[in-house]
């Protein structure tokens, strides 16, 4: 079929090309799609930016690659299924406010999304996610719309079809987006694949398949093979299963489930390959437009074949979400780009029209070193896959950038070829244009490739230079390679000798077995970022004038000995720097007269569950809190909390209890309820990973529970603990019951983390119960005059002594450690009372707890009043271990 036969316009002139009837109409479709092919075009600028632009920031990546997805990708499957099912329902309607109103709706919300993300603004990003998902809502409605009534035929209804299932993708896609993004990473892990599956395999997978069921045999000038409709009705459920199993094997971290969907969706898309095959056997693929689309279906189906492979090997999460993101780029940059640069460069002189003659001449524009760019844009993008050096990376990505923006200039090239123009009949006119082509062409060459060159220096983490001298030749400096490995808190090896004026070169690999992350970071701020257990990276250190240091920058290595000396020979070793880098009045302070804006941690003790095997899922997530009144950390919590969950139980119960690692560094758990090896349980994991950590309570108390990975105090200051608390036997009911835990606090600066190099040292910055200071004077606990109130206590540390007291109250009974040492005022003993009728005189005035001791108080307010709580070094209570119980009349 010929997409120019079912243009819902009027009778065509054969000499002139204009269409009679609806003159304007045409000019508004053509006007129309040009503005289209420019946003598409403006939107791909900026995902090539943003893909440079990560030689600098690495998270400029992330705004490429949504550009290209959001931008690109979508904006260019909004216009051409609304033309494609205008054309093939041959829908009378020609409205464009709702295609303006959507669109319109569609860019602002890739806009805010975007800008949110960067700025760091919560509502920003919901409100463009809410955008993005109501646009293409919008498209799905429109399109019912515009083809209600119309003569629909079964492969019209069949291309609609596909387009209403993509568009419900794209929605699935964004929620998932908005989830991961609301929650602070903290669903990163779960979300990550399902997100991508349906973005990339069900919105824009699903889009293309419906497409070149019309556009393959309309590019190449003949019918549609037969049966190819029947086939496409029948795989679309087929291809939606496939991408649920994708996705859902992901959100499970089962990998045999993903590589099913995405074997099946390996399948499905052959039968769409096997009929654009059966066409091009009646007529050669010729032109740089069909080809392009060939060369997209064939990175589609080698990325799908390549990601089945190794995610049904992937044994873990982590693994799943080091191996199914990379190949995000190969889908949108070798599968979506050319399959949009192949359809815009046969619709676009289709859709401008003016006749068979100027269309043809635009096709040959649009053609103009057809082969050349193929084959340069798909060697680099296959280059860029292998493992090489970085100025080999900067020359792929020129080849990559001259091919865009050549495109660019066919596309306005394209535009320019029109009614005004005479023939070339003696080929003047033809030379002309291809002598401009070439012109146009090295132009953009030269461009690419100045910016390549501008930003080809080979640095890990892209600051140009970053070991150099200010003024010095690195392109003429002899070079030195050495190899380093990471582990156990080493580098190995941890001195390196160099001449001056050496331009140095150093491979790190983490060799840890303990799944802790590292990096290599100079003073320059070169770095080869975080690297996963077997990874490695090349950081060039630039050339070497003065000894100089370079460290591990994850929290606390620096601190744990994780430094490598760089020695200039005849010079002195460099002498060790501040780890933290910054001066003493750098990190925060508590600020008498700010407010606390955030609520109170409920210090109520929770139920015990039903049952005695209780299923626990704790997630570590990073994020920056409010610790304080007008402190702001960046915390690494359990379920988003610090401290984690209270867990609560009996003697004989049993916990199952599922650590998952979606922080940026490697975590761990250590229980001290459970009396088990430690040596697989405790394990440190890497991100992205889970492990299983079952024990049973056998022995009565409150416990700690922390991060055990190294160093263990900078994990446990920055929030990574918790509680379980197991019922002695024959405990008594109470009126109220409350937990405590205190733990203390050296402030980074604001919004960073704790200060690895001042923890310890000094005394702390905040001593806190619940892991905010002062909370529960704003919001002080409750009880009435006559109450029985149990305070569970606990010192979290990681260094310093609890003496728990209440001002005005007395403890009347006391139990430290697994043991009462005052029971209803009395010395406890087996013929104890322990319902506290006949009371002895005894009482007890602090409970003193070492770092992870902890125990329980009980007194019983006679009147009214508020009655503070504190520790009784009275230092530590000033910085934040104080509250109040506000006590009333019963």
């Amino acid at each position: 079929m010929n997409i120019e036969s079912t243009r819902p316009a009027g009778r065509r002139d054969a000499d002139s090309g204009n269409v009679r009837g609806k003159p304007r109409g045409l000019a508004s479709r053509r006007v129309w799609h040009r503005m289209s092919a420019v946003l598409v075009c403006l939107w791909a600028l900026v995902a090539l930016a943003g893909t440079i632009g990560r030689r600098w920031r690495p998270d400029l990546g992330w705004i490429g690659l949504h550009a290209a997805a959001l931008g690109v990708a979508t904006n260019a499957v909004v216009v051409w299924s609304d033309y494609f099912t205008v054309a093939l329902m041959r829908s009378p309607s020609t409205r464009r406010a709702p295609q303006i109103a959507i669109l319109s709706a569609l860019n602002v919300g890739v806009l805010a999304l975007m800008g949110g993300i960067e700025a760091g603004v919560g509502p920003l990003q919901a409100v463009g996610a809410l955008l993005c998902v109501l646009a293409v809502i919008g498209h799905v409605v429109n399109l019912g719309v515009r083809s209600a009534g119309a003569l629909a035929t079964r492969l019209g209804r069949t291309v609609l079809a596909h387009y209403v299932v993509c568009g419900c993708w794209f929605v699935v896609c964004g929620v998932l987006g908005f989830l991961m993004t609301s929650a602070g990473g903290s669903h990163l892990g779960v979300l990550l694949l399902p997100h991508i599956a349906a973005g990339v395999l069900g919105w824009l997978g699903l889009a293309v398949v419906g497409t070149l069921l019309t556009l393959w045999p309309t590019m190449l000038r003949t019918r549609m093979v037969p049966g190819a409709e029947a086939d496409a009705r029948r795989t679309l459920p087929l291809l939606c299963l496939a991408v649920a199993a994708t996705g859902l094997g992901g959100a499970a971290a089962q990998g045999w489930i993903s590589a099913l969907g995405l074997f099946g969706y390996t399948a499905c898309v052959g039968v769409t390959i096997h009929a654009m095959w059966a066409a091009s056997r009646v007529k050669r693929p010729v032109s740089h437009a069909a080809r392009s689309v060939i060369c997209g279906m064939a990175w589609l189906v080698g990325t799908l074949v390549v990601a089945a492979v190794l995610m049904a090997a992937s044994a873990d999460r982590r693994r799943m979400l080091t191996v199914l993101p990379r190949l995000a780029w190969p889908l949108l940059g070798g599968f979506a780009a050319q399959l949009i640069v192949g359809s815009l460069s046969y619709l676009l002189p289709v859709i401008i029209g003016g006749g068979p003659g100027l269309v043809r001449r635009r096709n040959a524009v649009m053609d103009t070193l057809g082969d050349a760019r193929l084959v340069s844009s798909n060697v680099a993008g296959l280059a860029l896959l292998a493992p090489l050096p970085p100025a080999a990376r900067a020359a792929a990505l020129a080849i990559l950038a001259a091919n865009v923006l050549f495109f660019f200039a066919m596309v306005a090239r394209c535009g320019t070829v029109g009614e005004p123009l005479p023939p070339a009949t003696d080929g003047t006119m033809a030379e002309r244009g291809r002598r401009l082509t070439w012109i146009l062409g090295a132009g953009v060459v030269a461009l690419a490739m100045s910016v390549a060159a501008a930003v080809s220096p080979p640095t890990a983490a892209g600051r140009p230079g970053g070991g150099a001298a200010a003024g010095s030749d690195v392109s003429n400096a002899p070079v030195q390679r050495v190899s380093v490995t990471g582990a156990d808190m080493r580098f190995t090896p941890d001195r390196i000798s160099v001449a001056a004026g050496t331009r140095l070169i150093v491979t790190v690999t983490n060799t840890d077995t303990g799944g802790q992350v590292h990096d290599l970071t100079l003073g320059s701020g070169v770095s080869s970022g975080l690297l996963p257990p077997g990874a490695t990276a090349e950081v060039d250190a630039g050339v070497i004038t003065a000894s100089q240091e370079a460290w591990c920058s994850v929290a606390g290595h620096r601190q744990m000995g994780m430094v490598l000396r760089i020695v200039v020979d005849g010079a002195a070793a460099p002498a060790g720097q501040d780890p933290s880098g910054s001066s003493p009045g750098d990190h925060a302070v508590l600020d008498p007269d700010a407010t606390m804006s955030v609520g109170a941690r409920d210090a109520a003790l929770p139920p015990v569950p039903s049952g005695t095997v209780h299923d626990v899922h704790l997630e570590v997530t990073e994020q920056v809190v409010e610790v304080a009144p007008g402190v702001r950390q960046l915390r690494s919590m359990y379920n988003g909390r610090a401290p984690g969950p209270i867990l609560h139980g009996r003697l004989g119960d049993t916990f199952v209890v599922t650590l998952t690692n979606s922080g940026s560094m490697g975590h761990s758990i250590d229980f001290h309820a459970g009396d088990i090896s430690p040596d697989d349980p405790m394990r440190t994991i890497p991100p992205g990973q889970s492990l299983t950590y079952t024990f049973t309570a056998r022995r009565s108390g409150i416990w700690l529970y922390h991060c055990s990975t190294a160093p263990m105090s900078l994990h446990l200051a920055n929030g990574m603990f918790g509680a379980v608390v197991i019922d002695p036997e024959g405990l008594p009911a109470v009126d109220e019951e409350y937990v405590l835990l205190e733990s203390e606090s050296w402030f980074g600066a604001q919004g960073a983390g704790e200060d690895a190099d001042r923890l310890g040292v000094t005394a702390p910055d905040a001593v806190m119960f619940n892991g905010y200071a002062f909370q529960y004077d704003d919001h002080p606990l409750t009880a009435r005059a006559g109450d029985r109130v149990r305070f569970w206590v606990l010192d979290a540390g990681p260094d310093e002594q609890l003496d728990f007291h209440v001002v005005g109250a007395q403890f009347d009974t006391v139990w430290k450690e697994g043991a009462y040492t005052l029971e209803c005022g009395r010395q406890p003993s087996p013929e104890a009372d322990p319902s506290c009728d006949s009371p002895g005189t005894g009482g007890s005035q602090a409970l003193s707890l070492g770092a992870a001791e902890g125990g329980f108080v009980e007194l019983v307010a006679g009147e009214p009043g508020h009655y503070s709580f504190v520790n009784h070094s009275f230092s530590y209570a000033e910085k934040g271990a104080h509250g109040v119980l506000e006590v009333t009349a019963g």
